[in-house]
């Protein structure tokens, strides 16, 4: 049976390769799965787009390429890990189609290992998206005090893999509420989007497994160390749906560290122009 997915990327130049992969692992583990992809870029020429849209596995992929001005987030803060990029998901409800409802936002630097219908459909529950966290009830405290959050039911989410509620989306964010968030806290904020999440949406979060919908080999690594329940490759084979190589432990570079750079060597694709 057919299953349409809306899925939305955020990427430049240095991606290609990386969204190759991460789509070569969607479709080979949801077979059934006809995919819109929309991806918002800056930067990417007629030979990029020709690059990505040239892998088309039985013709599943509907491939949307949509730009914005990256001068629009010239006051926004960045560093060399986190480019300005993070930041159009964020806005990304005001270039997708106006009867849009819901959209799978996925970072590159992941791999789909299993079926996403069970996420995809998930009830919003009248929560803006619907994601994870690797955060414990103590750094959610700090980061309330770090960012001048108040209130109850405030989620740190990890903004690597998100559900998005897009009717939600559209009466709720506000740019002017982002760049004045920022021009506050800029001199405080760490990882950036994901700050401005917690800041101002982080109680219209609503929560899935970590381990299931974006497993890292840091969480292993920390899980392992914690508690008794042990995470190995078995566990991982059985349970886990989505894998995400968080942070600069990657199994395409040097001195990589870890149970799960298997599955990135299984669907790695490189770009035809290689």
């Amino acid at each position: 049976m057919k299953k349409d997915y809306n899925i939305l990327v955020c990427i430049n130049k240095k991606c290609r390769d990386l969204l190759i992969t991460m789509l070569n692992s969607l479709c080979r583990n949801n077979p059934d799965a006809h995919v819109n992809l929309y991806c918002i870029h800056s930067e990417l020429d007629e030979q990029d787009k020709e690059c990505i849209s040239s892998f088309n596995p039985s013709e599943r992929i509907k491939y949307n390429f949509l730009e914005i001005d990256k001068e629009l987030f010239s006051s926004f803060p960045t560093v060399k890990r986190y480019p300005v990029e993070i930041y159009y998901r964020l806005f990304a409800f005001r270039l997708l189609p106006i009867d849009m409802e819901r959209i799978l936002y996925l970072d590159v630097d992941i791999i789909v290992k299993g079926s996403i219908d069970a996420l995809y459909n998930m009830s919003f529950d009248n929560k803006m998206l619907i994601a994870t966290t690797h955060i414990n009830k103590l750094m959610t405290f700090i980061n309330k005090l770090r960012l001048g959050v108040f209130g109850k039911g405030y989620i740190y989410a990890n903004s690597g893999v998100m559900l998005m509620n897009l009717p939600i989306m559209r009466e709720t964010i506000n740019e002017n509420d982002i760049v004045k968030f920022i021009r506050r806290r800029k001199l405080l904020m760490t990882l950036y989007d994901q700050d401005v999440i917690f800041g101002l949406y982080g109680n219209k979060i609503g929560l899935v497994s970590s381990k299931i919908y974006n497993l890292s080999d840091r969480e292993i690594k920390l899980n392992n160390m914690m508690s008794k329940n042990k995470i190995d490759f078995q566990w991982v084979e059985k349970n886990n749906i989505i894998i995400h190589y968080i942070g600069k432990n990657k199994p395409w570079k040097k001195g990589y560290q870890g149970i799960l750079g298997v599955y990135y060597s299984k669907y790695e694709k490189a770009s035809a122009s290689k």
